[in-house]
């Protein structure tokens, strides 16, 4: 098997940035005309639409609880790396999901995804040297019909050759 990488660090930065930016614009660019130019007609507007203020807490808190994650997974003859992180929250101190194991670890795999989120799960099951079994869940930020597919189709291929 060649070395074979799957990431989307480029759509989340992207993300991330999209995300930031209608924010920013949607909080702080009315609160700056409300606080500077209270007598215009576009403050009054923004006044009378008060709830923006609203629709802003909820997005904020969607992408706070859900995360925007950078992943990167690399397969290579003998092992597999999948790395997975918040995009900005990973500054803060959230978790980091860092997982090595060798193919022959590996014993199965499964997809899930939660009807409001922008994210998959990817369960990873493992058998240690020992022979104790173990599952870790690992969160994808927009995994693509067609990069899940190329996942599966070498994910199954390592299953298969163990």
């Amino acid at each position: 098997m060649k070395k074979n990488v799957i990431q989307n660090k480029q759509k989340s930065t992207i993300l991330t940035l999209l995300v930031t930016v209608l924010l920013f614009s949607i909080s702080v660019i009315p609160l700056m005309f409300y606080t500077f130019f209270y007598h215009t007609a576009i403050s009054n507007f923004l006044i009378s639409q008060s709830y923006w203020i609203y629709i802003v807490f909820i997005l904020f808190f969607y992408f706070i609880y859900h995360g925007i994650y950078n992943y990167k997974i690399k397969f290579d003859n003998s092992s597999l790396l999948i790395q997975s992180r918040r995009s900005i929250s990973s500054w803060f101190g959230s978790k980091v999901y860092n997982l090595e194991i060798s193919n022959d670890m590996l014993i199965g795999f499964s997809f899930s995804r939660n009807f409001l989120s922008i994210n998959d799960k990817l369960l990873i099951q493992m058998r240690s040297s020992s022979g104790r079994k173990s599952a870790v869940i690992i969160p994808l930020t927009l995994l693509d019909r067609k990069r899940k597919i190329r996942l599966i189709k070498i994910l199954n291929n390592i299953i298969e050759n163990n």
